[in-house]
């Protein structure tokens, strides 16, 4: 077979550097989905070839040159074989199952072969798990929704003989054609005007760090752990009120008040956070299933006390222009710095903040609720959590806003870094200086005295 297309897509190549230098697993995108009732196993097993079949992404072999050349090579849908697991007789089924889901999800990719892996695991006549793993190379958090949406119609279909395929919006723009319309951009000058407005935007930032309970490894282990949380009502809702009066959306709110939190945290005024954004531009490139995913900075820099409203007012300016020229990657922009200034140390992004709306998966996923999982015909769906956690930051802190009133999430963060008792902590400030907006809007935070949650309640 020839190759598909010898131009890397954004982040392409350095995610394949990426998984040949960070521990097992830190690239994956796992999920798992338990099934509860009379699965057709082969019906599932058409449905997941169908979508292999459709996304040629999914059965794709990255070859990396010597020379820096990413190329890729698509193999035949009829190559990709779903794993079967029989666990039904077994002693001890549920921790057999998280034993083989951590070592599924962990094991390394080798680019040159797979990007993605599935297993169906059966625990009884009537209970299955799915076990899914993609390389971030493919999956992202639209991805992996995308992959969800096709398999519950694809087991629907194939449950009745019926090609799932014509029951899909046609993929007029595939792989080949969205790493040509990256290059085209790229030739073009739109990405280089892009990566000099975060040049210019990071210049004299310094890497927004917590002060660690643990000295930084010289190579860390990629393994994470989480904390769970919940805003309580009403303070949610009047946080979102208090945002818009002020021109914000929920989104640009929640940060200022993440920002605000840091700010106390490490005691300085200039705080630079990463979002992920889907990098989905178009309607073409929603259908796809591939990742998109690009880390932009948001930066705020006041000095003195700032009230909260001017913070606010200084994240949205930020959000606003990050969104503006959410094409080019921070990695090129550092890039440039680097090279304008080779006596600075440039930013690196340590700390991520992630809003997401549960009308996804993701909310099912990080506990908050089942929404955006497959419903499966005559079966229950619910999340699986894979009993492993990794991380690529210091510290992750992932919200779902869920029915109005309410947000939810957890804290992800590395213990080789941070003590839990030290996390915990964190959280409660993160609610104390919510219930602050909530009172005064226009409290100056930086020398607020908070109550932690447990002493206000």
């Amino acid at each position: 077979m020839a190759p598909l297309w010898t131009t890397p897509l954004l982040g392409q190549r350095r995610l394949w550097i990426a998984e040949e230098m960070t521990p097992d697993g830190v690239y994956h995108v796992p999920i798992g989905l338990r099934v509860r009732g009379n699965l057709d196993e082969q019906a599932m097993v058409r449905a997941i070839r169908g979508i292999v079949a459709r996304h040629e992404s999914l059965r794709c072999s990255l070859l990396l040159a010597d020379d820096g050349e990413l190329t890729c090579v698509v193999r035949e849908p009829d190559s990709f074989a779903v794993e079967r697991v029989d666990l039904t007789g077994t002693g001890a089924a549920a921790d057999r199952l998280a034993d083989f889901a951590v070592s599924f999800s962990r094991r390394r990719f080798d680019l040159a072969e797979e990007v993605l892996r599935i297993a169906l695991v059966k625990l009884a006549e009537q209970e299955h798990v799915l076990l899914v793993v993609g390389h971030h190379v493919v999956f992202d958090d639209w991805a992996v929704a995308q992959f969800l949406r096709e398999l519950e119609i694809g087991y629907a279909a194939a449950r009745h003989g019926r090609d799932p395929d014509r029951l899909l919006p046609p993929l007029d723009f595939g792989y080949a054609d969205l790493a040509a319309a990256e290059q085209a951009a790229a030739d073009s000058g739109h990405l280089e005007k892009q990566t000099a407005y975060w040049a210019d935007q990071l210049a004299g930032a310094l890497p927004c760090e917590l002060p660690p309970d643990r000295p930084r490894p010289a190579a860390p282990s990629g393994s994470g752990a989480s904390l769970g949380f919940s805003v309580p009502d009403p303070y949610a809702a009047q946080l979102m009120q208090i945002g818009r009066a002020h021109g914000a959306t929920g989104f640009m709110t929640a940060v200022a008040v993440f920002h605000a939190l840091l700010r106390r945290r490490t005691g300085r005024a200039d705080i630079t956070v990463g979002i992920p954004v889907s990098g989905r531009t178009s309607a073409e490139r929603e259908r796809l299933i591939i990742n998109l995913m690009n880390v932009l900075a948001i930066r705020s820099r006041l000095p003195g006390r700032p009230r909260f409203a001017d913070l606010l007012g200084e994240v949205r300016t930020s959000v606003l222009g990050a969104f503006a020229n959410q094409d080019a990657t921070l990695s090129d922009a550092l890039g440039r710095l680097r090279a304008q200034h080779p006596q600075e140390k440039p930013p690196h992004i340590g700390i991520l903040f992630e809003l997401q709306n549960t009308g996804s998966h993701i909310g099912a996923f990080l506990g908050v609720t089942d929404d955006g999982l497959p419903a499966f015909p005559g079966l229950d769906t619910s999340a699986y959590p894979i009993p492993d956690v990794t991380i690529r930051y210091d510290l992750e802190l992932k919200i779902a806003a869920g029915e109005p009133g309410r947000l939810a999430g957890v804290l992800v963060y590395s213990p080789d870094l941070f003590e839990e008792a030290t996390m915990r902590a964190m959280l409660d400030e993160f609610q104390a200086i919510i219930r602050a907006v909530v009172r005064d809007p226009f409290v100056v935070l930086d020398d607020a005295h908070l109550l932690s949650e447990r002493a206000h309640s």
